[in-house]
């Protein structure tokens, strides 16, 4: 499934909003959490097997 700009534009934004969030988060678990979030937004932006492929250029 290939993103639209819309798309793009909006696991672009929560996975920023997710990384503040660890910033500011009080407590480890919370932290992890807000980068676990962050983490699978940046993998719909950039999925791994497309990042795998750059690698072998």
């Amino acid at each position: 499934m290939t993103a639209t700009d819309d798309d793009t534009d909006y696991f672009a934004a929560r996975a920023e909003a997710e990384i503040k969030a660890a910033s500011d988060a009080e407590s480890t678990a919370a932290c992890q959490a807000h980068y676990r979030m962050a983490e699978a937004y940046l993998d719909r932006l950039y999925p791994p097997s497309e990042r795998e492929a750059g690698e072998d250029a």
